[in-house]
C-alpha cells in the first residue's frame, strides 16, 4: 500500500512539473483541477455515507467524477484550448465528462461479472475495499440487508460473499449498465455539437468501446 501511495505522488509530481513546461497558465489551472478533484474525492469516499438510494447513487455518480471522469473531461477540455478552438472547451468537457463516468459505471459493473484474468483483478475487489458501487446500490433496493453492509464496509466475516449474492439475484448489473448506455449517449450528443470529421467519429467509436468492452 505504501509503495502505492508513494508511486501515486511520483506521478502527480511528474505531471506537475510537464504542465510547469507547457508555459500556457490556462491550461495549468484546467489540468490542476485534475489533482483537486482526485483529493477530493478521495476525501468524499471516506467522509459521505447515506442509507438513502438516491442520495446513495447521486454520491457515487460525484465521487466516480471526482475520480476517474475528471481526468478525462479536464483532457478534453485541454485539448480544445490548445487545438486553437477554445470556443469548443465545454463541449469537450461535457463530452469528457459523461464519457468518464460510463467509463467508471462500466468497470465497477465488470468488477462482479468479468473474469480474473480479463479484469487483472479477483472479482469483488471493490467489496474487499468496503467500496459499494453502483451494482451493490442496486441490489440494496431489491435486499434492504445491504445497507448494513455498506454501513460496516464489508467487513465482517461472511460480508462480501452474501453482498455478492445479493447484487447476484437483483437486476443490479442490468441497472449499472443501463445508466452507462445513457451517459454514452449524452457523450454522443455533446459530440453533434461538433463539426463533421474523422475525430468526431473516432471519438463515438470511443463510447462504444467503453460501453462494450470486457476488461
Amino acid at each position: 500500500e505504501k509503495v502505492a501511495i508513494l508511486s501515486g505522488d511520483y506521478i502527480i509530481a511528474r505531471a506537475t512539473s510537464k504542465l510547469a513546461r507547457l508555459g500556457c497558465s490556462d491550461t495549468i489551472t484546467i489540468l490542476s483541477s485534475v489533482i483537486r478533484d482526485l483529493i477530493k474525492g478521495e476525501i468524499h469516499q471516506l467522509n459521505k455515507r447515506s442509507n438513502n438510494h438516491e442520495e446513495q447513487l447521486a454520491m457515487y455518480i460525484e465521487k466516480s467524477y471526482l475520480k476517474t471522469a475528471s481526468l478525462i473531461a479536464h483532457g478534453c477540455q485541454a485539448v480544445a484550448l490548445n487545438s486553437g478552438r477554445p470556443h469548443l472547451q465545454h463541449i469537450a468537457y461535457q463530452y469528457g465528462r459523461n464519457m468518464g463516468i460510463a467509463f467508471q459505471l462500466v468497470d465497477d459493473m465488470l468488477d462482479f461479472i468479468s473474469t480474473s484474468e480479463a479484469m487483472g483483478k479477483a472479482a469483488g475487489s471493490d467489496l474487499k475495499l468496503g467500496l459499494a458501487t453502483a451494482p451493490v446500490l442496486y441490489a440494496a433496493v431489491k435486499h434492504p440487508a445491504m445497507n448494513q453492509l455498506i454501513s460496516r464496509g464489508f467487513n465482517e466475516e461472511g460480508d462480501i460473499e452474501l453482498a455478492l449474492e445479493m447484487v447476484k439475484d437483483s437486476n443490479g448489473i442490468k441497472l449499472t449498465k443501463a445508466l452507462a448506455q445513457r451517459y454514452c449517449d449524452k457523450a454522443l450528443s455533446d459530440l453533434k455539437q461538433l463539426p463533421e470529421s474523422e475525430y468526431r467519429t473516432g471519438l463515438a467509436v470511443l463510447c462504444d468501446l467503453v460501453l462494450n468492452r470486457n476488461s
